[in-house]
């Protein structure tokens, strides 16, 4: 041991020595006591903002929604599955091949789903059924009906477990438990397999080759609230999917293999409606929800000359105080420089798409909410517009969209004793 210890304080005297050697071998002279730099703060506490609302989209959530929660309602969410590569549909015409069942599966994490009394989504089907999950909003299915689709009913509840062996420490006895994984929602949707091999009014039975030809839908007009993982969610694991069991014969001489196997054909998309609901809003506060569409605009005063020309911002942080009371107690905010709009806001319109452009990176930010507190870094758009290179119409503010649909936040503009402000740490000379 002690040896050892020897060898490593050489060991550490050596390289302590090399690395003196090393930044000694070119040194720096420079004479700074005659330096005019000085080191000052700014607070800008000028801030003001507007909401406006945007039809919400959830193509991007990690979960799937049914039924009502917030005082916003999802109706239907839709699934399509995709045609994937080997494409197992044509299997269905294979003479050596045998199709025993198909299921369709949805993953949620709750563990007592099976014991509860609960409403469960039904499911349903129909061919030539297109969405676009980054784009379709509510605002695209006014009108909606299920009446034409295709009902498989409900599914059948599975709860996967594995067995876990754990060694007691105290008298060195197994124990054998099982640990939780995840519930399965299970459809058989056997019944069906004409509609997912062939076109809709198709003469030819020619196999089904495009997207947007096998859509299903969760629906249940009197279901609570329900949630099942989207295909955002897990790299396949837990995402929507038709499990193909089947048999393929294999002759080998004068013998016959049956091998009976599985294929798994993954959703190629899926979206969640939420009809939001516009409620009355505070001008003394600024809004986010990703499920009510609400969205903010926010000014502070700014610009060129408010700080001395050739100045270095070290830090520059935007402090808003969050209502604790009507925000959730985690929240992810999404700040951006608009660097176009394209119309006047109006407060109480819905819009189809977002009227206001961001520059997006390198100054595009993001942070989280914590202590009752939004606090954010905008030194780099703040630097180039003391430096001229930038000029912006405010900031785009809106709702990171891994957010719970169904949470928002709210950030009080008067707060009674934490004003919004930005704090400015610089250089000038």
């Amino acid at each position: 041991m002690k040896i050892r210890d020897s060898i490593l304080k050489l060991l550490g005297v050596s390289i302590i020595t090399l690395t003196v050697w090393q930044c000694s071998e070119n040194p720096i002279h420079s004479d700074l006591s005659h330096s005019t730099l000085y080191l000052d703060t700014l607070t800008i506490r000028e801030i003001s903002g507007t909401n406006y609302w945007v039809a919400p989209n959830l193509g991007s959530n990690e979960k799937l929604y049914l039924g009502t929660k917030n005082g916003l309602n999802v109706p239907v969410s839709f699934i399509e599955i995709e045609t994937p590569n080997p494409n197992y549909w044509n299997y269905y015409y294979d003479s050596t091949i045998t199709i025993d069942s198909l299921h369709f599966k949805l993953y949620t994490n709750d563990s007592l789903l099976d014991l509860k009394e609960v409403l469960l989504p039904s499911l349903y089907f129909k061919s030539g059924f297109q969405f676009d999950e980054s784009e379709n909003t509510y605002l695209d299915f006014s009108g909606f009906t299920i009446s034409d689709w295709l009902e498989l009913g409900n599914p059948r509840i599975q709860i996967n477990t594995v067995q876990d062996t754990v060694l007691n420490p105290d008298d060195s006895s197994m124990t054998i438990s099982d640990d939780y994984l995840s519930t399965e929602l299970v459809w058989d949707i056997m019944s069906i397999i004409d509609n997912l091999t062939f076109s809709k009014n198709n003469n030819n039975n020619t196999p089904l080759s495009s997207t947007g030809e096998r859509t299903f839908a969760i629906y249940n007009p009197q279901i609570d609230y329900f949630e099942v993982f989207s295909e955002e969610a897990t790299t396949g694991e837990k995402d929507p999917k038709v499990i193909m069991y089947y048999r393929r014969s294999v002759i080998t001489g004068d013998s016959t293999i049956i091998d009976t196997t599985s294929a798994t054909i993954y959703s190629n998309g899926d979206l969640s409606i939420i009809e939001p609901s516009v409620i009355a809003l505070d001008s003394n506060k600024l809004g986010l929800s990703n499920g009510m569409g609400l969205r903010s605009v926010m000014n502070i005063a700014f610009s060129s000359d408010i700080l001395p020309a050739g100045s270095i911002i070290r830090s520059a942080d935007l402090i808003l105080p969050v209502d604790t009371i009507l925000s959730a107690p985690s929240y992810t905010v999404i700040l951006d420089p608009i660097d176009a709009d394209s119309s006047a806001i109006d407060s109480a319109s819905v819009y189809e798409k977002d009227p206001y452009i961001g520059i997006g990176y390198p100054y595009r930010a993001s942070s989280d909410s914590e202590n009752d507190l939004f606090i954010v870094s905008i030194k780099n758009i703040l630097q180039n517009i003391a430096l001229q290179n930038e000029t912006i119409l405010g900031f785009k503010v809106v709702a990171n969209e891994k957010n719970d649909p169904f949470e928002s936040i709210w950030f009080d503009l008067h707060h009674s004793s934490v004003q919004p402000k930005v704090e400015i740490i610089y250089v000038a000379d």
